[in-house]
């Protein structure tokens, strides 16, 4: 049955790409990896490192009269290093430091002008924020059509695609004040499928909903490899002071079929270069149903983020098990700027430098994963992260952290400490 659904519903997507009669104003909220309004850089009109001059880029871009199209790159390099006590190398082994080309993403997209505009988005990337590494090293991580219905329904997008659950996997990780995701567990990050998307309440609240199940990529049928469903509803019950004062707030869903009657929760210690700390292994299950919980303050320099997702699973022979995790993050830019908040996707997106020695940005960030309980010992990880972000220019940001992981597992309490500098630019 979900399988018709499912089909219906991306044959009907298809249908409404290929019939030009909609006509609306074309908001299809902006994918979070691009570009956002960028700031001026002060009355020098120069930043302390110098940045690659915008004339140079112009090739990148074209706005004609029947499609228009733009590159982006995202290079991001890491060296992480990690010292352990004995317990935590007979928990998870010696775990090694070194440089980690973390992503090489080229991203392509734009619109074809029809009556009503389709927006296509394309990134290809060297490994990447949500591959794993023994993963292949190239591989497309989005590729997808959008297009905008009315002002009712909103937008339909159709291929592979963010799943429309937790606020950390929504956005792109690197506008985030911390390095690295810790809720991977709970979610996959890009599946293939289709979504509907809208904005509401004078762009205050958003709804997104999503159904996904990319059983043609891998050697596998339709039913066995299980169909997840998603939703996201938030909202900014405070918004004044021209956005340097909000609170959002927000809600999400997955559903999530077991792909061979398996189920696994696993996720590292906010580390590219790492194992899995935690691990439940093979779950014989049918069905997990999951639930997070979101929540970002913002005054002017100063943010407050948490969030919380809860998962139970419906299992065969292990009692229903119940694995939660959660994170709170401070953050304070020292300099005065502030993240701008995309109305659009409900996320706040990187911070914009305005004075010519970038801006400064302290870090505090306190994250916990639990996957133990009933007969399952997936390891408990508690992590604290400190950081120093340099914002150097509207595209280079240079970061600096100390993570201190503590993992409850196999009977033993280990500890790793990790200290990773990261250099990104992102056009």
């Amino acid at each position: 049955m979900i399988r018709y659904i499912l089909s219906s519903v991306v044959t009907f997507t298809i249908l409404l790409f290929c019939t030009p009669g909609v006509r609306a104003q074309f908001t299809e909220p902006v994918d979070s990896s691009q570009s956002q309004v960028l700031p001026s850089p002060g009355k020098s009109g120069r930043y302390f490192i110098p940045d690659i001059p915008s004339k140079w880029l112009k090739w990148s871009e074209f706005d004609g009269k029947a499609f228009s199209f733009k590159i982006g790159f995202a290079p991001i390099v890491d060296y992480t290093w990690n010292g352990q006590d004995n317990e935590s190398r007979e928990q998870v082994g010696d775990q090694e430091s070194k440089i980690d080309l973390r992503s090489g993403r080229v991203t392509f997209s734009g619109k074809f002008k029809f009556s009503n505009p389709l927006k296509y988005f394309l990134s290809v990337e060297y490994k990447g924020f949500d591959r794993s590494p023994e993963d292949p090293i190239f591989g497309v991580t989005d590729l997808y059509l959008s297009i905008y219905l009315n002002k009712f329904m909103g937008s339909v997008t159709a291929g592979k695609i963010k799943e429309t659950f937790v606020y950390e996997m929504v956005g792109d990780a690197a506008n985030l004040p911390n390095t690295e995701r810790i809720l991977n567990p709970f979610f996959q990050s890009r599946s293939i499928g289709v979504k509907f998307a809208n904005t509401f309440y004078e762009d205050r609240m958003t709804f997104a909903i999503g159904a996904f199940n990319d059983w043609f990529t891998k050697d596998i049928s339709f039913e066995d490899n299980g169909t997840q469903f998603t939703a996201r509803l938030t909202g900014l019950p405070v918004y004044d002071e021209k956005g340097k004062k909000y609170l959002h707030i927000g809600a999400s869903s997955r559903y999530n079929q077991a792909a061979k009657g398996l189920l696994r929760y696993r996720g590292r210690n906010e580390s590219n270069i790492g194992p899995f700390y935690v691990d439940t292994k093979d779950i014989p299950a049918d069905h997990s149903w999951s639930v997070g919980l979101e929540a970002l303050w913002n005054y002017r320099n100063f943010s407050l983020l948490s969030e919380y997702v809860q998962s139970w699973v419906s299992s065969y022979d292990h009692s229903n098990p119940t694995f939660n995790g959660f994170y709170f993050t401070g953050s304070w830019v020292i300099s005065g700027e502030q993240r701008p908040y995309d109305k659009k996707v409900a996320y706040a997106r990187r911070v914009m430098p305005t004075g010519g020695s970038g801006a400064w940005e302290i870090v505090a960030r306190y994250s916990r994963l639990d996957l133990d309980d009933k007969q399952i010992r997936g390891g408990l990880l508690n992590k604290l992260y400190f950081g120093l972000n340099w914002w150097a220019t509207q595209h280079w940001r240079v970061s600096l952290g100390y993570g201190l992981g503590t993992l409850d597992k196999l009977d033993l309490k280990g500890t790793t400490n990790t200290i990773i500098t990261r250099i990104q630019w992102i056009y």
